[in-house]
């Protein structure tokens, strides 16, 4: 496993960490969660992203379960804002004192006095200038139950907005698929010396390579994947990235390297429900793209964006 300081939050984060959307997944065996995660932190994984959310809290307890056996520091970022029980992301909602009271609760969970990292669960612009969220996250940093801020990002100009407004970190949408967050989210992150970590780097296991084009998902898989003509535009891309698949390196992996690139990203942090997926997955660490490859990955983008689709 490799590691980058996380920007100004100046944490050594394993550069392939672990998505906990899918911990604690409900109509699944609650024994087969625990040894990823302990797998995952047998291959070097010190960084974990989850939600108070996530399947009503379950992801938090299962990683603050594990977690606080391990033999070295762990960190866990986890977001508010997303009601619990429902998960009804429409509604979320970012006031202080949701926040205050949230936090306690996921400070339960996950057996730890503080948060290292905690966020915004996806707010759009309009609420970062509207919630009253700050009141909530600068009283959390005075009494040392918050080390820093950040958002998981709705849209990359709810990104650039919440750096402008002192977030220490952002989670972003980036992937072979879609590079736009280096128009101008990326850059204003690096200049600001702002963490990075990138969600969805497989582009929802499309990037797994599995899917064939022509043909839909089936409904057990179509776990908030793009549907009808934006699936099969995605699918046909995928068929023209075939040849980062070669000895040693899976689609997967070549996905997870290429978002490692850019100079602005610090860890990258695909989800995984088997421990046969985390370890492809931590594979990617210990790998690079060649000078080819990303050559040829640049001019497929170039031709991408010229079609005004991603």
């Amino acid at each position: 496993m490799k590691f980058r300081v996380f920007g100004r939050t100046g944490l050594e984060l394993s550069t392939v960490s672990m998505g906990g959307n899918r911990l604690g997944d409900p109509g699944e065996d609650p024994d087969q969660w625990p040894p990823i995660v302990e797998r995952a932190l047998e291959l070097g994984v010190n960084f974990f992203d989850t939600s108070n959310s996530y399947n009503q809290g379950r992801s938090e307890a299962i990683l603050g379960e594990v977690t606080k056996r391990a033999s070295f520091p762990t960190y866990i970022a986890t977001k508010v804002g997303v009601p619990v029980e429902t998960n009804d992301f429409p509604n979320r909602e970012f006031s202080a004192r949701t926040i205050l009271r949230e936090v306690e609760e996921s400070l339960l969970r996950m057996r730890r006095d503080a948060l290292d990292l905690y966020m915004l669960h996806s707010p759009t612009v309009k609420q970062l200038a509207s919630d009253d969220w700050q009141v909530a996250i600068d009283r959390l940093k005075e009494q040392g139950k918050v080390r820093f801020f950040g958002i998981s990002t709705d849209d990359h100009p709810s990104g650039v907005e919440a750096i402008r407004r002192g977030a220490d970190f952002l989670q972003v949408d980036y992937s072979i698929l879609d590079p736009t967050a280096e128009d101008e989210l990326l850059p204003c992150a690096r200049e600001h010396d702002v963490g990075i970590m990138v969600r969805m780097p497989l582009a929802r296991g499309l990037l797994s390579g599995k899917f064939p084009p022509g043909q839909a998902i089936p409904s057990e898989q179509q776990w908030r994947r793009p549907r009808g003509e934006q699936l099969q535009l995605r699918l046909a891309r995928i068929e023209q990235l075939r040849f980062l698949e070669r000895p040693g390196q899976t689609m997967a992996q070549a996905a997870i390297r290429w978002t490692l690139c850019h100079r602005a990203v610090h860890c990258s942090i695909p989800g995984a429900r088997t421990v046969p997926q985390l370890e492809s997955n931590c594979a990617a660490a210990d790998g690079e793209l060649t000078a080819e490859e990303r050559r040829r990955i640049a001019a497929l983008q170039h031709e991408w964006r010229a079609s005004g689709r991603w």
